[in-house]
């Protein structure tokens, strides 16, 4: 059974779906043996999966740099069966209480991997990642992630 799709408002308890990060997509799109173990837990769990904005950025643009085809289909293929969560409002106001926070600790992060995190966090969403920083962001401001 499928969870119910997030509406971007703050959330009260269970996380609501699963949101991957950049390099889980791009593991994927690799057929990294963890990536893909990992998407099949996922998918035999019924997650709700969820894709984010800056996500879809980082991605894209990579791929029109790199000008793979094969991968841009692919990741076209896989992007269209997930629901694209915005950099709205609400979530600007997350990340940016997430980067003041991280500033006061000493331990400032990149933009995108605040606007994720922010998008993650407000939705009440568990992100897939095995990216460094956001790992530290998670230790910091409560994100939840898990890793492959």
């Amino acid at each position: 059974m499928s969870r119910p799709r997030s509406t971007g408002l703050p959330f009260d308890g269970e996380a609501v779906g699963i949101t991957f990060d950049t390099n889980f997509i791009i593991d994927l799109l690799r057929s990294d043996r963890l990536a893909v173990a990992k998407a099949k837990e996922i998918e035999t769990r019924g997650d709700t999966r969820f894709l984010t904005a800056p996500v879809l950025y980082e991605i894209t643009a990579g791929l029109l740099f790199a000008r793979s085809r094969s991968e841009a289909a692919a990741f076209r293929a896989f992007a269209s069966r997930l629901t694209v969560l915005p950099f709205d409002e609400s979530a600007s106001v997350k990340a940016a209480e997430i980067r003041a926070e991280l500033m006061r600790l000493g331990r400032p992060k990149g933009h995108l991997d605040t606007m994720i995190a922010g998008i993650v966090i407000q939705g009440g969403h568990t992100l897939v990642t095995r990216d460094r920083d956001l790992t530290e962001i998670s230790q910091a401001v409560g994100l939840t992630v898990e890793g492959y």
